[in-house]
């Protein structure tokens, strides 16, 4: 019998998310998020460092739980002729990001801003290269469905750069 590790929950011991709730939360730390998110920015700028490596050249790039847009912003200039989709539960963490596209972004129309959940992605089959996503699955109720809905927006060939949270 081994030792029970109380921080170390199954998915069927997981307390379900509320998303209401957590849209909500998200929503009221919108403006002063960036400020807070020290963790969160370290590991971002480390994936983007990774993606060097990588010799992909998207057309399309998703942003999963893109929050304030930060990165999305960082990944419309380093892919600078793939089309950005932002995609997050929190519509004023996307009134923020939107606020922080550039001027030759708007102009372009290459960044899109999609207010939606990672559970249920709203967009087409195989309509993207690349999802990027720091540091958002573990607010994913189903993981199983989330990375389901990865595969399936991705197109073939295409890549998932993930962060989250974890024990080791």
């Amino acid at each position: 019998m081994g030792t029970r590790r109380p921080w170390l929950q199954t998915v069927a011991e997981a307390p379900s998310l509320d998303k209401a709730r957590l849209r909500a939360a998200f929503d009221r730390a919108a403006q002063g998020y960036d400020e807070v998110a020290v963790l969160q920015r370290e590991v971002g700028e480390r994936i983007l460092q990774r993606l060097e490596l990588i010799r992909l050249q998207p057309r399309a790039v998703l942003d999963l739980g893109a929050g304030t847009g930060r990165f999305s912003e960082a990944l419309a200039r380093r892919y600078d002729q793939a089309q950005v989709i932002a995609l997050d539960l929190a519509p004023r963490m996307l009134a923020v990001a939107r606020g922080r596209q550039g001027w030759i972004a708007r102009w372009r129309r290459r960044q899109q801003f999609v207010c939606g959940d990672a559970e249920a992605l709203p967009l087409a089959d195989a309509s993207v290269d690349m999802v990027f996503s720091n540091f958002a699955l573990q607010w994913c109720g189903d993981l199983s469905q989330t990375f389901a809905e990865c595969r399936r927006v991705l197109r073939p060939g295409g890549l998932l750069m993930f962060s989250t949270l974890g024990p080791d």
